[in-house]
């Protein structure tokens, strides 16, 4: 693929971030308003749909967009998907963990992923080529992802809903944290022990995420997703679910 085609498409990508994050900045109380269930089965509130448009304006010249809001918008070559804003209960509670996630993908194959965290404007980008880490509004400070070697608790998105694994996790002394956005969870895999999501797993979901982990270890069945970037750690959670 044209390499000006993905530096033009990360360029996009990013500058509909900076516009999102300043919409977010506004703090305008319309936008926690609920409006109608999206495509992806969640009620969708006004900034996510905000967020969405924004997305299409920004990237709909590069393919069709397929969005958790709103499903399949424009056509062309490359498939666009994206989560306008993941993690919208984070941001209706005020809790600081929230962000976006697009993937360029074509026949069903991620070329491009990249996730950012609206917060701490930390910006990860992802190509067949290389994985970066940078921040929102600093073009020239992007660094090579590198494992933590010092990490002592994972994430366990959705934790809440189980008990029956959560319990095994306990028993055997497996710390964890429930953040509640799952594409910004994966792309910290590289610096948490292991991230764990339970339940139904929707493309737009994982999709930038999961490319981010490509380099991990991965388990995946209809119930649960374990990555992690520790074979033992990966080995003994695995061990957990069978």
């Amino acid at each position: 693929m044209d390499i000006t085609f993905v530096d033009e498409f990360i360029d996009s990508s990013i500058s509909a971030n900076k516009e999102i994050y300043k919409l977010l900045s506004n703090h305008d109380k319309t936008l926690k308003e609920s409006r109608t269930k999206g495509f992806g089965g969640d009620i969708s509130l006004n900034i996510d749909l905000e967020c969405e448009k924004i997305f299409i304006k920004h990237l709909s010249k590069y393919g069709k967009i397929f969005s958790e809001e709103s499903g399949e918008v424009g056509e062309g070559e490359f498939t666009i998907v994206i989560d306008p804003l993941d993690g919208s209960d984070n941001f209706l509670s005020n809790i600081p963990y929230y962000g976006t996630s697009v993937a360029l993908t074509k026949n069903g194959e991620v070329l491009v992923g990249i996730v950012v965290n609206l917060v701490s404007l930390d910006v990860f980008v992802k190509t067949k080529e290389s994985f970066k880490r940078g921040s929102l509004f600093s073009k020239n400070k992007y660094k090579s992802v590198k494992k933590n070697s010092y990490s002592k608790v994972g994430i366990y998105e959705k934790g809440y809903q189980c008990s029956l694994f959560a319990k095994r996790l306990r028993e055997n002394n497996i710390k964890y944290r429930v953040t509640g956005a799952i594409a910004l969870s994966l792309a910290y895999a590289y610096d948490v022990s292991f991230v764990i999501f339970e339940g139904k797993i929707r493309e737009f979901d994982v999709c930038a995420g999961k490319f981010m982990c490509s380099e991990l270890f991965i388990y995946e069945n209809d119930e649960i997703m374990i990555v992690s970037k520790d074979r033992d750690v990966f080995e003994r959670l695995v061990g957990c679910v069978k």
